[in-house]
């Protein structure tokens, strides 16, 4: 795809080199307080007025990807583009209220962005009623329903929520063309399915098997711990059996209690060996740092706060993937209620 004959080749210059001052949008200029949006594909920010696009859309805009994006140019995925592996993405538009002058998003479910907006737009309709163009329109619409309670519901957003039910061979090729071939829906749909399939599911797999380790690592300290106990309490025995002597005792490493372990672990995809095991090498090499990759320093300012540290990545990944997960759910929502507002309004154009 290429771009717009209005928009320059795409620049990445980002600070001004004469002032200083940042630089947006396809013309490289600072903001002013001009009406901008952000280009969900490559992050960077755009004037409407640039993009040649009214200002009374800015409340419509579901996800925006600029020229540059839409071309394969920019983007978090243009190499997957490039390669073929991934469509070019667009940018889409939340679905505007009925009424003419009107450009605020409908409400979930409605055509209207407002009650009032859906009572004004019924009032108007019963305004023009009393042409007999509109009482024929009007009549159409009942027949085609055949029911009084689908006349009643028409309009509603139900069956362009709902899948699509399929009767003959036309309709079907009107559906494998408009819907089944859309790249987008496809691009969409494969974007959830990895993140569902594959990428959350690893990285909540990653921080399960580090509370695993932690676990471990918290019964490694309660063996420690008693091991402490048993010299203090062996501290305690020499020290009332060299009472009143002058006698004077060899300096040990293991004289007195000491800390917990660093304990930091390069890998968490399983525990190193059984506690009692680990425990035992610790007593036995008591200079060393390192025991089976776990760091054993008494004092480690290297790995400070570890255990923190990867609990709250994980956990910040995992939620953003989560938020993610969940916009990509609601632009899937949205694409399909695109695409089938889409078809019917092509069946109604065939009279099928």
């Amino acid at each position: 795809m290429s771009l717009p004959k209005w928009c320059p080749p795409h620049s990445n210059l980002k600070i001004n080199p004469m002032t200083g001052e940042d630089v947006y949008c396809i013309c490289k200029k600072p903001d002013y307080g001009e009406l901008m949006v952000g280009c969900d594909g490559c992050d960077d920010w755009f004037h409407f007025s640039c993009l040649h696009i009214p200002g009374q859309f800015k409340d419509l805009v579901f996800s925006f990807f600029c020229p540059y994006c839409q071309a394969g140019i920019t983007g978090k995925n243009k190499d997957a583009i490039m390669n073929g592996e991934m469509n070019l993405p667009k940018t889409l538009w939340k679905r505007k209220c009925r009424l003419s002058d009107c450009y605020k998003p409908c409400l979930q479910d409605s055509k209207y962005c407002s009650e009032e907006h859906g009572k004004e737009f019924v009032d108007d309709i019963w305004a023009r009623l009393k042409t007999d163009e509109d009482k024929v329109k009007v009549k159409k619409m009942v027949e085609q329903t055949e029911h009084v309670d689908k006349f009643k519901k028409f309009g509603q957003a139900d069956f362009i929520n709902n899948d699509i039910v399929i009767k003959n061979d036309q309709e079907k090729e009107i559906f494998d063309q408009i819907v089944a071939r859309d790249s987008t829906l496809k691009i969409l749909e494969n974007d959830l399915r990895e993140l569902q399939e594959k990428t959350l599911p690893l990285f909540k797999k990653k921080f399960e098997l580090l509370e695993v380790y932690l676990s471990w690592l918290d019964n490694v300290y309660t063996e420690i711990r008693k091991l402490d106990d048993d010299i203090a309490a062996n501290m305690e025995g020499d020290k009332t059996s060299t009472k009143g002597t002058n006698k004077k005792k060899k300096n040990n490493s293991r004289s007195r209690p000491r800390r917990n372990i660093c304990g930091y672990y390069s890998t968490y995809e399983q525990t190193p060996c059984a506690v009692e095991e680990f425990v035992a090498e610790i007593g036995k090499d008591e200079e060393s740092t390192t025991i089976r990759g776990v760091c054993t320093k008494w004092k480690c300012n290297r790995h400070s706060d570890w255990v923190s540290t990867n609990q709250e990545q994980y956990l910040q990944q995992i939620d953003s993937l989560e938020s993610m997960q969940e916009r990509l759910q609601h632009l899937i929502q949205a694409r399909k209620k695109q695409l089938n507002i889409q078809y019917y309004e092509q069946l109604l154009r065939k009279g099928l």
